[in-house]
C-alpha cells in the first residue's frame, strides 16, 4: 500500500502504459497445476485440458488413465468445497462399482445447477431462471418482488435487502429464486428447494411460515407475483370446483345452448341465482360461495351480471372448452 509520502500505487500494465491508482485488488483466478511436469499426470496417461484441469467421464468421474479418477477443484469449475465433496463420494461409489450395477450415486447430473451464495455484504444467493432466461426458453413469467422490510424480522434487523420469485405466469410454478440481503446464502437452498419440487405460488401462499423470520418473504412475494396473474389464487378453488372430469362436449355450442336456457329472459346477462343453476345443468353443482366469487371475478364490466363473454372465458381458462 501506498505510504504516507506515496499517495498513489503506480502499476506498469502488459502494454507498457503506466496506471495510478489508490487501491489495486488482484482477481486473477486460480487453475490446478495438471499442466506442470512435476504432477506427473499427462506422464500417467491422463489427458489434461489447456488450463490444466483433468478430464474426465461425468457420470463415474473416471479419467482417461485406468483405474484413476478425479474430483474437485482439478477437473474443473464450479470448484467448490460442497461439489467437491460430492463429486469425491461419486468417484468411490464409481470404483467399486460393477458394470451392471444400478448406483443411485451414479444418477446424480453433473451439470446440474447448484444453489448460488456469494458472501458480500450484503450476501447474495441465487438458483433456477431470471426473468430473461424463462422467456428464452419459451416460458411466459411474472416476478414476485419484496423489500426484506416486508417481514418483520427484516424491519428490525436488515430492512436493506430484496428477495425475488420467478414464476411461470400459466400455472404459478416456481422457476427462479434471487435473494440479495442478510441470510441471502442461507435462505437459497429453500428456494432451490421451491424450483426443484415445481412448488407453485398458490402452494406458498398455503404454507405458515415461522414468525419472525426471513423465510415469511417467501409468502410476500408470492403474493407480489399473485396480483399479476390473470388468474390468481382466487381462481384456484374455482378451477378445482369446475374441472373434476371435464367432459370435451363442452363446445361453444354447448356453453351458448346451456347460457341460453337459463337465461329466460333473453336479457343476455345472468344473476347469481342463474348462475348457480346454469352450472347445475351442466352437471357442474358449485355451492354458493363458489358462485359469489365466480361472479365477482368474472363480472369485467363492474355490472353485477354475467354475460355470454365473460361466462365463455372462465372455460377457457379451466381448459374444458374443446377447440374448434
Amino acid at each position: 500500500p501506498p505510504g504516507a509520502d506515496d499517495e498513489y500505487i503506480k502499476m506498469k500494465l502488459n502494454d507498457g502504459s503506466t496506471m495510478e491508482t489508490d487501491l489495486f485488488f488482484a482477481a486473477t483466478g486460480r487453475y490446478p497445476v495438471g499442466k506442470n511436469d512435476d504432477a506427473g499426470l499427462e506422464a500417467a496417461g491422463l489427458e489434461v485440458a489447456d488450463r490444466g484441469m483433468v478430464s474426465i467421464d461425468k457420470v463415474t468421474l473416471a479419467t482417461t488413465s485406468k483405474n484413476v479418477y478425479a474430483a474437485g477443484d482439478v477437473i474443473g469449475a464450479p470448484a467448490l468445497a460442497s461439489t467437491s465433496m460430492e463429486q469425491a463420494q461419486r468417484a468411490v461409489a464409481s470404483m467399486f462399482s460393477e458394470s451392471s450395477d444400478s448406483d443411485v450415486c451414479q444418477d446424480a447430473n453433473h451439470d446440474d445447477p447448484l444453489s448460488i451464495g456469494v458472501w458480500t455484504i450484503p450476501e447474495m444467493g441465487y438458483y433456477g431462471l431470471t426473468r430473461e432466461k424463462a422467456e428464452a426458453e419459451g416460458y411466459s413469467v411474472v416476478e414476485g418482488t419484496v423489500g426484506f422490510d416486508q417481514c418483520l424480522r427484516g424491519r428490525v434487523f436488515a430492512p436493506d435487502g430484496l428477495l425475488k420469485i420467478v414464476a411461470d405466469s400459466t400455472d404459478g410454478t416456481v422457476l427462479g429464486v434471487h435473494i440479495i440481503g442478510k441470510e441471502a446464502a442461507e435462505m437459497v437452498h429453500y428456494g432451490m428447494a421451491l424450483v426443484k419440487a415445481r412448488t407453485s405460488i398458490f402452494e406458498i401462499l398455503k404454507t405458515v411460515y415461522t414468525a419472525v423470520t426471513f423465510h415469511e418473504l417467501f409468502k410476500e412475494a408470492a403474493l407480489d407475483a399473485n396480483s399479476k396473474l390473470d388468474f390468481g389464487v382466487e381462481w384456484q378453488e374455482i378451477f378445482d370446483a369446475l374441472q373434476g372430469e371435464c367432459p370435451l362436449s363442452y363446445d361453444d355450442d354447448y356453453l351458448r345452448e346451456q347460457f341460453e336456457m337459463i337465461d329466460t329472459d333473453g336479457s343476455g346477462e345472468l344473476e347469481e341465482d342463474e348462475m348457480r343453476a346454469l352450472f347445475e345443468s351442466m352437471g357442474k353443482p358449485v355451492s354458493k360461495r363458489i358462485i359469489a366469487n365466480l361472479m365477482r371475478l368474472s363480472d369485467t364490466d363492474g355490472n353485477g351480471t354475467i354475460d355470454f363473454g365473460e361466462f365463455k372465458a372462465i372455460f377457457d381458462k379451466v381448459g374444458c372448452v374443446q377447440e374448434d
